[in-house]
């Protein structure tokens, strides 16, 4: 993981001072792939093209284990990457003229950009405002189909403790049920447990299934 400096940022309510920075998280899974896309998908991404970031994005605060540290956070978006195909799954441009996706990838490998605040000096309140407002500001900014996870991040610290996690979740990464069993499993890594394999069916299998007599 290595981190930059990022263009200014309102990370707290009526406190212009605070910046956010970019931290760059590399993934290396053990699957990948591509294949047609599932008739969910199809859906969602008709829906995404159409309609406000405001109606397909929602934000929501995921609870951080006591005692987590940035480093574990940052490490445990990695892991929960890794683990979901879904996350690792993007939607190039297809050859119609309308650019609509016809495949689905799935990436073995990459990065993704998670904005850490340093949020020292506030108490529980005011980080919860800070949290809050950092959702809302960000929901109205579209997230890409090509890009990968179709999930941001931001994270407030307090030098190196661990204070809040704030997500804003694309339609096209995870529905409500698929965000919840996500803070489950986000948790669960931040506090150093290991997750069983993933049994579920992968995008790519259900299109197959989809398609399949």
């Amino acid at each position: 993981m290595t981190a930059h400096n990022a263009a200014p940022h309102d990370a707290a309510p009526n406190d212009p001072t605070r910046t956010g920075r970019q931290v760059t998280v590399r993934f290396a899974a053990t699957t990948g792939g591509s294949g047609p896309l599932t008739r969910g998908q199809v859906d969602m991404i008709r829906r995404i093209r159409r309609e406000a970031p405001e109606q397909i994005n929602k934000e929501s605060v995921w609870p951080v284990p006591p005692g987590a540290t940035l480093a574990a956070g940052l490490d445990a978006l990695r892991l929960l990457v890794e683990r979901h195909e879904s996350l690792r799954t993007s939607f190039p441009p297809g050859f119609d003229p309308d650019g609509f996706p016809d495949s689905q990838v799935v990436h073995g490998s990459g990065r993704f950009a998670v904005t850490v605040v340093e949020a020292g000096g506030l108490d529980d309140r005011e980080l919860d405002e800070l949290a809050a407002e950092s959702g809302k500001s960000d929901v109205a900014v579209p997230v890409r189909l090509a890009a990968v996870p179709r999930i941001r991040f931001t994270l407030l610290a307090d030098g190196p403790e661990l204070l809040r996690l704030v997500a804003v979740v694309c339609h096209a990464g995870a529905d409500g049920a698929a965000t919840a069993l996500l803070i489950q499993d986000w948790y669960a890594l931040a506090a150093g447990k290991e997750l069983p394999p993933v049994t579920a069916p992968t995008p790519i299998q259900i299109a197959a299934a989809e398609r399949s007599p």
